[in-house]
C-alpha cells in the first residue's frame, strides 16, 4: 500500500472512532505529516468517494466523519468502475490479468486500453509493477509489444492473492452475495461446498479470516488451472512432503476428497502436491471446536507462548499467568509457526482499526514477536500476525476490567414525568449507570445527607449549590448531543477511580 493510500486510511479510521470535529492540526500530528497534507487526503478522499462529502469540514471546528456515509463507502470499497479508477488501481488490475495468465504474454494495448493513458504513463506503470512483483521473486518481461510475468508457480499464486482487492473481505458470505465482487459464481458456489465438506470431515468450523484464506488458495487453484499450459508444478510429491501429510491422517484425507472433488469439476487432473498445499494450509488454521491440551503441544509451541505471556505480562501491568489466556493463545502459536514455516500469510483486515484501538498494546506484542523470532530463529513474524495476537492480550485486559457501576442520580424540576423519561433512555443507552433515584430539584439539600455515595448527577436544570458531586446538565429528551457528553462524563469518572 503507497504512503497516500495508507495515511487515508489511517485518517478514516481516526475519524470513524471520534464522533466530534477533530483540527487539521490535531490529524497533521496523529499522520505524522503536515497540515497542507491533511487538506489534500480530506479532498482526495471526497473527490473519490460516491459518498461525497465523507469527511465534513467545519471552519474553526475542524473535520468530522459522516459516518453513514463511512459504512455505505466501506461496503463499496470493491466496486471496479474503470472511469474511476487510480494510477494504483489500475497497475494491481493489469497485473491481476498477468498473473492470471503466466506465463502466456498479453498485448499491451489490451491491457491499457480501456485506462486511455500513454506511453510515457505506461512506461512508469511497468516500473512500478516490475518492483511490486520482485518482491515475490517474480520478473515482468516485455518483449514485441507484450508483456507477461515469469516465475514460480507458488509465488505466483501468493502475488495474487496478496494483489488482487476483492479478497480483502471480513464476511465470507459477502463473497457469495455481493454482486460487485467480479467473482465467477459457480466457482463461489463449488467452493462453498468444500469448505462445508471440509468442516464436515473435521467436525469442526473454520472461522475467519482463515475461511477466508482457504476460499482464496481454492480460487486461485480454479483459475490457474484452467489454462493447463500455465501450470508450473512439480507432479508427485516429495518424501519429506509424504512424512509432513502423514502427522494427520484426517486433515490429509480431508484435502485429498477436496482436490478428487475439483479434478471432476474441472474436468483435468491435478498434482498431488495441491494435496500437500491444501493440507498446509487446513493445519496452518485455527480451528472452532478444537482445543489441543497441553500434553498435544510441542515443546516449542508451550515456549514461545509463555514467552509472549511473561513479557506482556510486565508491559500491561497485569498477572497474565491463568490457564485460560495460556491455552487460547497457545493454540492460535500452534497453527501460526506451520504458516511461518511454509509461508502462509493470513491478511488480517481489521489490522489497522488494532493498531489505533490498541495502540500501545499492538506495539508492545511487536517488540516481543522481534525478539522471540530472533531467539528462536524464526521467520519474522509480521503485522498480520501481531494484531491478532494482541487480541488475545486486549480481550484478557477488557475481561479483567471490571469497573464498578456509576452510582447516578437524576434530578429535574419535580421529579417525575420528564426525568423518569430521562431515567428509562440513560438507562438504556449507559447500562454501566446504576439509577438510585429520582427526585425533584427542591429535594436537592437531600444529596449530602441520604446520597453521599453517588458518583453522578443528571440534571435537567442548573446545580448551582455546592454538591460535591459531579453532575452534568442534559436535555429530558437526551439528545445524541447528550449521550456523547455523557460519555465522556463516564469515561472521566472511571479514570479517576
Amino acid at each position: 500500500m503507497c504512503t497516500k493510500e495508507h495515511r487515508e486510511q489511517k485518517l478514516l479510521l481516526y475519524l470513524s472512532k471520534n464522533p466530534d470535529y477533530v483540527t487539521a492540526g490535531s490529524l497533521a500530528e496523529i499522520l505524522q505529516t503536515s497540515q497542507k497534507t491533511v487538506y489534500r487526503l480530506v479532498k482526495s478522499i471526497n473527490d473519490e468517494s460516491e459518498y461525497n462529502p465523507l469527511i465534513i469540514s467545519e471552519r474553526g471546528r475542524g473535520y468530522k466523519l459522516d459516518y453513514e456515509k463511512f459504512i455505505k463507502h466501506q461496503r463499496t470499497a470493491f466496486n471496479y468502475r474503470k472511469d474511476i479508477f487510480t494510477p494504483t488501481e489500475r497497475r494491481k488490475r493489469i497485473m491481476e490479468e498477468l498473473l492470471l495468465s503466466s506465463p502466456a504474454p498479453l498485448k499491451i494495448e489490451d491491457l491499457f486500453y480501456d485506462y486511455f493513458v500513454g506511453e510515457s504513463v505506461i512506461f512508469t506503470d511497468e516500473q512500478i509493477m516490475s518492483e511490486t512483483l520482485g518482491q515475490y521473486n517474480l520478473v515482468l518481461e516485455r518483449k514485441n509489444r507484450t508483456l507477461t510475468i515469469i516465475g514460480e508457480e507458488m509465488n505466483i499464486r501468493k502475488a495474487i492473492k496478496d494483489i488482487i482487492e476483492i479478497f480483502n473481505v471480513i464476511d465470507i458470505d459477502e463473497l457469495k452475495t455481493n454482486q460487485e465482487l467480479n467473482f465467477n459464481k459457480h466457482d463461489v458456489l463449488f467452493i462453498f461446498d468444500q469448505i462445508r465438506n471440509i468442516e464436515k470431515k473435521l467436525n469442526r468450523t473454520i472461522p475467519y479470516p482463515y475461511n477466508i484464506n482457504i476460499f482464496s488458495h481454492l480460487y486461485i487453484l480454479i483459475n490457474r488451472s484452467r489454462n493447463k499450459t500455465n501450470m508450473n508444478l512439480s507432479e508427485e510429491i516429495t518424501s519429506e512432503q509424504e512424512s509432513k501429510l502423514r502427522q494427520d491422517m484426517v486433515i490429509y484425507q480431508a484435502a485429498e476428497s477436496v482436490v478428487r472433488n475439483m479434478e471432476i469439476y474441472l474436468n483435468f487432473r491435478l498434482p498431488e502436491t495441491e494435496v500437500y498445499f491444501l493440507y498446509q494450509y487446513l493445519v496452518s488454521s485455527r480451528m472452532q471446536g478444537t482445543f489441543d491440551m497441553t500434553s498435544n503441544l510441542s515443546t516449542k509451541v508451550i515456549d514461545i507462548t509463555n514467552v509472549y505471556i511473561n513479557e506482556m505480562s510486565k508491559q500491561i501491568g497485569m498477572n497474565t499467568n491463568n490457564h485460560t489466556i495460556f491455552m487460547d493463545l497457545a493454540n492460535h502459536i500452534k497453527p501460526m509457526l506451520n504458516r511461518l514455516d511454509h509461508n502462509i500469510q493470513v491478511r488480517n483486515n481489521l489490522l489497522d482499526q488494532i493498531k489505533i484501538t490498541y495502540e500501545d498494546l499492538f506495539s508492545g506484542v511487536t517488540e516481543v514477536s522481534e525478539y522471540i523470532s530472533e531467539y528462536f530463529h524464526l521467520p519474522t513474524i509480521n503485522d498480520d500476525e501481531n494484531g491478532f495476537i494482541t487480541l488475545y492480550f486486549a480481550k484478557l485486559i477488557e475481561t479483567n476490567q471490571h469497573k464498578p457501576p456509576i452510582r447516578t442520580l437524576i434530578m429535574c424540576t419535580t421529579g417525575i414525568g420528564t426525568s423518569e423519561l430521562l431515567k428509562v433512555k440513560a438507562s438504556r443507552s449507559f447500562p454501566e449507570l446504576d439509577i438510585v433515584d429520582v427526585i425533584p430539584s427542591r429535594d436537592m439539600q437531600m444529596i449530602k445527607k441520604k446520597y453521599s455515595s453517588i458518583d453522578l448527577i443528571l440534571s435537567t436544570i442548573n446545580i448551582e449549590d455546592d454538591i460535591p458531586v459531579p453532575s452534568l446538565l442534559v436535555s429530558a429528551m437526551f439528545t445524541l448531543d447528550d449521550k456523547k457528553r455523557l460519555q465522556k462524563k463516564i469515561e472521566a469518572i472511571n479514570n479517576e477511580r
